[in-house]
């Protein structure tokens, strides 16, 4: 008797269900069951470079599972060499489901401050995952005068993790949450700047973070220089075109030699920069309290991403540069008349319009 096709068929599929469960149940230690498994693997890549830097910049992960009703499943923690290690990935030992997944990374510097979380050690849901930007207070004034740790944030929701045999994958991408910020003074009249000449600040409301990353309500933050460096270099400058010489020394061709020109620079760090805020940075005198700088820094940074970044909308070119300098010239009286902004390859020149 011949068999039709039909029966051929299904003879093959049970053939093939046999042996796909026969092999599940006689697996070896060295082989994998046939259960689903489920690893994380995280990227920082929202940088200017486009490029995964997670090895090099992050040292520790807090990572956090959420049912859809928004109770904590699952938590797990990795610090150190592992981290470094190409191709990283995190195991969740979770059922198959849909989650909402958190992480808070960070790189700690070392006498730097840090960020604490709402729910501490045990957070039971979304809300506990806020972090909270160490800082002092000076009577009703709050202050940071250290280095940060370098924080980074990571959010994904509704993620099906499938009940289905293999290996599934997450990517999850992260945002640094802190930017180096330095400003530079240098004196055109040759005069020395020393450390106590001036105070710097940056002032913001920036320092209460919430689990999408979103910034929450804080109160006023001056952050303040960790670091001041003072500067000592030979050059020649051309002539002020402000102190009445310039007319003599263009029509002869010459221009005053400056063979010591002095610089100050001040290092802050702060929490995450957005355009819902407005950080303005003030540069004072001490001995008089006069401010000879006081502008909106998010403004200024607009200038070279307007030029160099026009694709990109502005809270995403501030979360991808997390690093900036200005250097500041100023004339005899220490009013300054020109700043020079650094970001990447970039330079930008800007005379004082009372911006």
């Amino acid at each position: 008797m011949r068999l039709s096709k039909s029966i051929y068929k299904r003879v093959f599929l049970s053939i093939i269900a046999i042996l796909t469960l026969s092999s599940c149940g006689m697996m070896t230690e060295e082989e994998p069951d046939c259960n689903p498994y489920y690893k994380v693997r995280f990227r920082f890549d929202r940088n200017m470079q486009y490029a995964d830097a997670f090895s090099t910049q992050v040292g520790e992960v807090d990572l956090y599972l959420f049912d859809q009703s928004g109770k904590l499943v699952w938590q797990g923690h990795e610090e150190g060499t592992p981290l470094a290690e190409e191709g990283y990935m995190m195991d969740l030992p979770v059922a198959p489901g849909k989650y909402d997944i958190v992480a808070w990374c960070r790189k700690r510097h070392e006498n730097a401050a840090g960020f604490n979380m709402a729910g501490g050690a045990t957070p039971l849901s979304l809300p506990d995952l806020r972090m909270t930007m160490e800082r002092e207070h000076e009577g009703a004034t709050a202050h940071s005068t250290t280095d940060l740790d370098a924080l980074f944030h990571g959010k994904i929701s509704n993620v099906e993790l499938p009940d289905e045999w293999g290996t599934h994958i997450v990517n999850l991408p992260l945002t640094k949450d802190t930017n180096s910020i330095r400003i530079m003074l240098v004196h055109l009249s040759g005069k020395e700047i020393k450390e106590g000449d001036f105070n710097f600040r940056i002032t913001d409301r920036n320092g209460y973070l919430d689990h999408d990353n979103t910034i929450l309500d804080d109160e006023a933050i001056e952050y303040r220089p960790w670091a001041m460096t003072e500067g000592l270099a030979e050059t020649i400058l051309p002539v002020d075109p402000d102190n009445g010489e310039a007319d003599n020394e263009e029509a002869s061709g010459e221009t005053r030699a400056i063979t010591e020109i002095h610089s100050l620079v001040a290092e802050m760090t702060t929490s995450r920069l957005q355009t819902c805020r407005r950080p303005v940075l003030t540069v004072t005198r001490r001995y008089d309290g006069e401010k000879i700088i006081e502008i909106p820094i998010i403004d200024y940074f607009m200038m070279v991403k307007g030029q160099y970044y026009k694709n990109m909308t502005d809270n995403e070119f501030l979360d991808r540069q997390d690093d900036y300098s200005m250097t500041f010239f100023l004339k005899e009286d220490g009013s300054w008349y020109k700043a020079v902004m650094d970001i990447l390859s970039w330079r930008m020149v800007l005379q004082n319009t009372d911006l």
